[in-house]
């Protein structure tokens, strides 16, 4: 089972792939600035860029961890920022439920 951080904003959005997560028998960790978390445990970082600080996140966890897969889920396409952080996929929004779980899948084998 991997441990998924989700760094979403939008709370219905954040529920959805909370959702998928736990659909393909994985762990959601829902990103919190107050609470924290412990990095080194997350295996794949689905990450929104429009959140705030979300591009900051993911370059921190690059560096620190750098086997962490990341997955982008953005109504934006791919940017060179963002392929900077060479993410396993990018799935933009909307997307099909499919599409999301087989970026997550992949994403769980290439953090493994």
């Amino acid at each position: 089972m991997a441990r998924v951080l989700i760094a979403e904003p939008s709370a219905d959005v954040r529920a959805l792939l909370e959702r998928s997560v736990r659909r393909l028998g994985h762990e959601p960790v829902i990103h919190d600035r107050l609470h924290g978390h412990d990095d080194g445990e997350i295996d794949v970082l689905l990450l929104e860029p429009a959140f705030n600080g979300g591009v900051e996140l993911a370059q921190t966890m690059r560096t620190d961890h750098p086997q962490i897969a990341i997955v982008i889920c953005s109504i934006f396409p791919p940017s060179p920022d963002l392929q900077e952080l060479a993410p396993v996929a990018h799935v933009l929004k909307p997307f099909q439920r499919d599409a999301l779980e087989e970026a997550l899948q992949a994403a769980v084998a290439a953090a493994a």
